[in-house]
C-alpha cells in the first residue's frame, strides 16, 4: 500500500470531516432513548461506575444483553468515567468513531488503488448514507462503529504486511481483528474480506492458494472462537429463535428477500425505522423474487466481469458475505432487517458502484466533469436525507413515533411509546413480547389497576422472562398482599438475574425483617 499525504489527499480528508459533521452535528444535543440505551448505559451499574477492575472483569465474563463484547463495555465505561451520564458526550464519541472510520476507509482505498477521487466518493457515501445514521445516532450501537474501526485498522495492517512481509504488521492485523471481535462479533467475516482484497486490488492470486490460506489461519481461528462465544451468549440469554418458532424454510425465504431489501434501501433510503417486524410466515412473491434477482444478477456480473472489472466481484461478495452473520439463518431477536446491519456491507456496494460508474463514463467519453457532477448530486441528495434522518433520533419519543408511522403494526415502537392503548395494541400484535407485557403491567400499577397488572406480569413469567424488574415488581405486589414467602421468592429471583439490583436486595431484607417480627409475636 503506497500513499502520499499530498495536499489533495489532506483536502479530501477535510471535506469528508465537514461533510459528516454538518448532518450529524445536532447529535451533541440529543438524549438517550429507552431501547437498549438503558441496559447498556443508564441502568447498568457496571458501566456507570466507570473503569474498575471489577467492571473490566465483568465485561470479559458477562454475556449481558445477549452479547459478548468486552471492548464495547469498556468503551461505555470510559465515557461514563470521562463525561458521566451526559447523552451528548456519548453521542459525540460515536460520531468521532464514525468520522475516523470514514477517514480510514479513504486512506485504505487510496493506498490500494492510488485513486483519490474514487476513494473519496466511496468514503463520502459511507459517511453520509442515511442507513448508517442508526449506527451513529444510537448510543447502544457503539459496538458497530467501534468494531468497524478496529477491523479497518486490522485491514490496513494486513495490507502493510503484504507490502513489507514484516511480522509486526501481521501481528497487528491479528491483534486488531481480535479487538474488533471484542467490539462486535459481526466482523467474523474479515478473513474472507482479506481474501477478496488478495483478488483485487492486491492482485495476489498468482501465489499458491496454500500460501494465501495459511496466512489467514490465525484469523479463522479467531473467527471460530468468536462464533462459539457469541452462540453461547445469545443462547444463554434467550435471544436465539428456535426452529420450532421459525422453521428453516421460512428463514431461507426471508433471507433471500433481505438481500433485495438492503439493496433497495441503499438506492432509496426512505421510510427507515429503528425496528422492522419479522414477517414470520407471509412474504409476497415479488419481494422474494426481487431478492433472488439481486443475488443472481450480482453473481453473474461478478463472474462475467471478473477479469475486466474485478472490483464488481469484490464489492458484491463483500456485501453478500458481511451480511451473512446477521441475515437471519440464525435468527437473533425479532427483527427482519436492521439499518445498523448495513454499516460494513454497504462498503462493498459503494466500491462496486463507484468504480463501475467511473469506468463506464470514461468508456463513453462523457468527461470527468459530467461524471463528477452526477456523483456530487448523489452525495448531496444523500446528505440532505441523512440530515433528515438524524433529526428523527432526537429522543426516544420521536424515534418510536416515526417508527409507528412508517410501520403501523410496529409492536416494538408501540411498546416504547408507553401509553396503555399503545401497549395493549403491541400485546395484541405480539402476545409473547415480554417488554410489552412488562411495560403494560407497570403502567397499570401506576394507574392503581393491580389485579390487571398482575395478569400481564404472570404471563411474562410464564414465558420465562429474564427481567429483574419484573420479578421485583411482582414481589412488591405480593408483599402488599402479605404473601411474604411468595414475595421473597420473586425478590430472590430478581437478584439471581441481577445480583446488583439494589431495590430487590432491600426488599428481601425488608421481607426477612417482617417475617422475623411475626415469628417473635406471642
Amino acid at each position: 500500500m503506497k500513499i502520499e499525504l499530498s495536499a489533495q489527499f489532506l483536502l479530501g480528508c477535510f471535506f469528508l470531516i465537514l461533510l459528516i459533521a454538518i448532518p450529524f452535528f445536532p447529535l451533541s444535543t440529543y438524549d438517550f432513548i429507552g431501547y437498549d440505551d438503558d441496559s447498556y448505559v443508564l441502568q447498568n451499574p457496571h458501566v456507570t461506575t466507570g473503569i474498575t477492575f471489577q467492571n473490566i472483569y465483568w465485561a470479559f465474563t458477562s454475556g449481558h444483553s445477549a452479547n459478548w463484547h468486552p471492548l464495547t463495555w469498556i468503551s461505555h465505561m470510559l465515557d461514563c468515567a470521562l463525561f458521566g451520564i451526559k447523552a451528548g458526550a456519548h453521542h459525540w464519541m460515536n460520531l468521532n468513531f464514525h468520522i475516523l472510520n470514514t477517514l480510514l476507509l479513504f486512506f485504505i482505498l487510496h493506498g490500494l488503488t492510488q485513486s483519490i477521487q474514487r476513494s473519496f466518493i466511496v468514503a463520502a457515501l459511507f459517511g453520509i448514507h442515511p442507513l448508517h445514521v442508526e449506527s451513529v445516532a444510537w448510543i447502544a450501537e457503539r459496538k458497530d462503529v467501534l468494531s468497524t474501526c478496529m477491523a479497518l485498522i486490522s485491514m490496513g495492517a494486513y495490507i502493510r504486511y503484504v507490502d513489507q512481509k514484516g511480522r509486526i504488521p501481521y501481528v497487528c492485523a491479528i491483534l486488531f481483528f481480535a479487538l474488533s471481535l471484542m467490539g462486535k462479533p459481526m466482523m467474523v467475516t474479515l478473513p474472507f474480506l482479506l481474501l477478496l482484497l488478495d483478488f483485487w486490488p492486491l492482485s495476489r492470486m498468482h501465489l499458491k492458494k496454500r500460501v494465501l490460506l495459511l496466512e489467514k489461519i490465525p484469523f479463522f481461528i479467531l473467527t471460530f472462537l468468536s462464533c462459539g462465544i457469541t452462540i453461547w451468549a445469545q443462547q444463554t440469554y434467550g435471544a436465539v429463535q428456535s426452529l420450532a418458532s421459525l422453521p428453516f424454510f421460512i428463514r431461507v425465504r426471508i433471507d433471500l428477500a433481505a438481500y433485495g431489501w438492503y439493496v433497495l434501501k441503499t438506492i432509496v433510503p426512505t421510510n427507515l425505522s429503528i425496528f422492522y417486524p419479522h414477517p414470520e410466515t407471509h412474504l409476497p412473491f415479488i419481494t422474494i423474487a426481487w431478492g433472488v434477482s439481486v443475488i443472481v444478477l450480482g453473481v453473474w456480473c461478478s463472474w462475467r466481469f471478473r477479469d475486466s472489472h474485478p472490483y464488481i466481484l469484490v464489492g458484491f461478495f463483500w456485501f453478500m458475505g458481511t451480511l451473512i452473520p446477521v441475515i437471519g439463518l440464525v435468527q437473533v431477536g425479532l427483527q427482519a432487517y436492521a439499518d445498523r446491519y448495513s454499516y460494513v456491507p454497504l462498503i462493498g456496494l459503494f466500491i462496486a458502484f463507484t468504480w463501475a460508474f467511473c469506468d463506464f463514463m470514461s468508456e463513453l467519453k462523457m468527461g470527468k466533469k459530467i461524471a463528477s457532477g452526477i456523483l456530487a448530486g448523489i452525495i448531496t441528495i444523500f446528505t440532505v436525507m441523512c440530515t433528515t434522518q438524524v433529526h428523527i433520533w432526537k429522543n426516544g419519543t420521536r424515534v418510536f413515533e416515526h417508527a409507528s408511522q412508517v410501520i403501523p403494526d410496529n409492536f416494538v415502537a408501540m411498546t416504547h411509546l408507553g401509553t396503555i392503548p399503545h401497549l395493549k395494541t403491541a400485546v395484541s400484535i405480539q402476545p409473547n413480547y415480554i417488554p410489552a407485557l412488562y411495560n403494560l403491567g407497570t403502567v397499570l400499577i401506576q394507574k392503581g389497576k393491580i389485579d390487571e397488572a398482575l395478569t400481564y406480569y404472570l404471563r411474562a413469567v410464564h414465558l420465562k422472562a429474564n427481567h429483574p424488574d419484573l420479578y421485583n415488581n411482582l414481589g412488591a405486589i405480593y408483599y402488599q398482599r402479605k404473601q411474604y414467602d411468595l414475595a421473597r421468592s420473586y425478590f430472590q429471583k430478581a437478584l439471581e438475574i441481577s445480583p446488583f439490583h439494589n431495590n430487590a436486595r432491600r426488599n428481601v431484607e425488608q421481607v426477612n425483617r417482617m417475617v422475623q417480627g411475626q415469628d417473635r409475636l406471642p
